[in-house]
């Protein structure tokens, strides 16, 4: 499944094939199925021990069904959902979307439901393989007994049918509560706390750090009117999110530990990991590496190993570190997999996003600390004549890379602006990225210099929600805006404008073969680059990786032969 059609999946679904030919051609509302949990692990118990399915009402060509999920049998639900959708989901072969998803928490008597703030649609939660996991589907070989499944899988366990109930009254919900939300720009913070200076604080001649607390309940109206609408919180800061139209992150455990699978089902609750940190920087940064790696492509082979090595790990940063946290908690997962796959890179490194999201990482956002004289400077030593960009025109140069390589893996892309950054062009830095169809708009909170205030983060989303509501844009999953100009760079090099030392096969003179090799493709991009700047044409650069590359009116190759 590409990365375009999943969190929430459109709403879309994958749903099982229903055996022996038997399908329901529907089923009567009112017809309940009441069913217990077989453990799929050895010797342990599965994590639910009762799962009503009912059949509701039809509108139009849909179907309403409920599904009741009980900790014990007899015992309350511990959660309630109810889909709308334009199949049976056990019944029909093939795919079925959902128009609406309701959820009903029993202990927190919230009643809510998840739409795509574009569609109009339902959003469901982000999960890899959501439908296959999370909504039970006919197990291979079931008969039926009155339209009811006898076997079902769920969880990653199966339900055996108990008995079949029929005429059970559907009952209207009452205080339903819409969270509309917009899961194509994620504007946030990367953490739980903000300063209390409320300005930036010199950090010459000596750095300065800032004082830092923890948002209070009272700040998070503040935020989300500003436009921020993703937050990493506490288990203490959760129930402040939870039921409001924002995106939210958070461990597994803490006080108030997650529930589960309840809390999964909530569709703004998109895990514990925020980003894989730094992957690049981590890489020519490593003692183990940095003084045998010899050339560009050891660096762009071994990033993408680790990218994909970490991505597919359950610990710090791996997409399943939610499932390993839960797995010590005690949960049972039977044959299912909890992947949290759609997180982005953080990365100061923005010349090496192609090979990050070549190597499966969802999206990349770069550490913005964009200074338009120190970006002159390095440019210069590549240009026959040295140029004076304009804002727009630094900032075009870093995007170009990270959606040209969004644009050829099928990712997504943004920016993080940072307390180096020139504070008269961050205003220019999210509405352009905005533009240019980022994902993703981020500050970064801690750490002296690198700490963006928490007055300016809130100035900046404000100005971005009043620059969208302004310039609405089309959405991001739709085909792309065409692009005058592909600058395709060979496979296996980068355009590194900063130190490299850990690229041992450049001399300090630059005068190796290597050197010379790498001298001539700067110098060629960093021409097609501004002979674009100067016919106000859009570019990106893109890697051939010997797969065509669509969405642009011209591609120009440059090579380093």
């Amino acid at each position: 499944m590409s990365r375009k059609t999943c969190w929430a999946v459109g709403a879309v679904l994958v749903l099982g094939a229903v055996a022996l030919g038997q399908q329901s051609a529907g089923v009567a509302e009112g017809t309940r199925g009441v069913y217990a949990v077989l453990t799929a692990e050895w010797d342990v118990p599965p994590p639910v021990h009762e799962v009503i399915v009912t059949y509701g009402p039809r509108e139009r060509d849909r179907v309403w069904w409920q599904l009741e999920v009980k900790k014990e049998k007899g015992a309350s639900p511990l959660m309630v959902l109810r889909g709308l959708t334009d199949q049976d989901p056990m019944a029909e072969a093939g795919e079925a979307g959902f128009e609406r998803y309701v959820l009903k928490i029993p202990e927190t008597g919230q009643v809510l439901e998840y739409r795509d703030v574009h569609t109009g649609r339902a959003l469901l939660p982000g999960w890899k393989d959501f439908g296959k996991w999370f909504v039970p589907r006919v197990g291979e070989g079931s008969l039926r007994e009155a339209g009811m499944p006898q076997t079902l899988a769920y969880l990653g366990h199966t339900l055996t049918l108990l008995r079949v109930e029929k005429g059970r009254a559907w009952e209207k919900w009452e205080g339903v509560k819409q969270l509309d939300l917009d899961r194509e720009l994620l504007v946030g913070t990367g953490r739980n706390f903000r300063d209390v200076e409320g300005r930036r604080l010199p950090q010459t001649p000596n750095r300065q750090n800032y004082t830092y607390v923890p948002f209070v309940k009272e700040e998070y109206p503040v935020m989300m009117k500003a436009g921020i609408n993703l937050f990493l919180v506490s288990p203490e800061q959760e129930a402040w999110v939870r039921d409001e139209p924002v995106f939210y992150l958070r461990g597994a455990g803490g006080k108030t530990p997650l529930k589960y699978p309840v809390d999964l089902y909530r569709s703004n609750y998109i895990g514990s990991v925020m980003f894989m940190d730094e992957p690049a920087i981590l890489l020519v940064g490593d003692k183990n590496v940095h003084t045998t790696l010899r050339y560009f492509s050891d660096a762009t082979n071994l990033l993408e190993q680790r990218v994909r090595g970490r991505y597919r790990n359950t610990g710090s940063y791996g997409a399943f570190e939610l499932e390993n946290a839960l797995k010590k908690m005690g949960v049972h997962f039977g044959e299912m997999r909890l992947e949290q796959w759609d997180y982005p890179a953080w990365e100061t490194m923005y010349e090496t996003a192609y090979y990050q999201l070549a190597a499966g990482v969802a999206g990349i956002v770069h550490e913005g600390r964009y200074r338009l004289e120190d970006f002159d400077k390095v440019v210069a030593k590549w240009t026959d004549k040295p140029r004076k960009h304009t804002p727009e025109e630094m900032l075009r140069y870093h995007y170009a890379f990270l959606r040209g390589a969004a644009g050829q893996t099928g990712g997504h892309w943004g920016t993080s602006l940072y307390g180096q950054a020139e504070e008269r062009y961050s205003p220019l830095a999210v509405t352009m990225a905005y533009d240019m169809g980022a994902r993703y708009v981020w500050f970064w909170t801690s750490d002296h210099d690198h700490h963006m205030p928490w007055v300016e983060q809130l100035e900046l989303a404000r100005v971005l929600k009043e620059h969208g509501g302004k310039k609405p844009r089309g959405s991001i999953y739709g085909k792309r805006p065409v692009v005058d100009v592909g600058i395709v760079m060979p496979y296996g090099w980068l355009v590194e404008l900063g130190d490299l030392w850990w690229v041992r096969a450049i001399d300090k003179e630059g005068k190796s073969e290597y050197a010379q090799r790498y001298g001539r493709l700067m110098r060629r991009v960093h021409e097609e680059i501004q002979r674009a700047m100067d016919g106000r044409e859009s570019f990106d650069i893109v890697v051939d990786d010997g797969r065509p590359v669509n969405g642009y009116k011209r591609m120009l190759r440059v090579s380093e032969q």
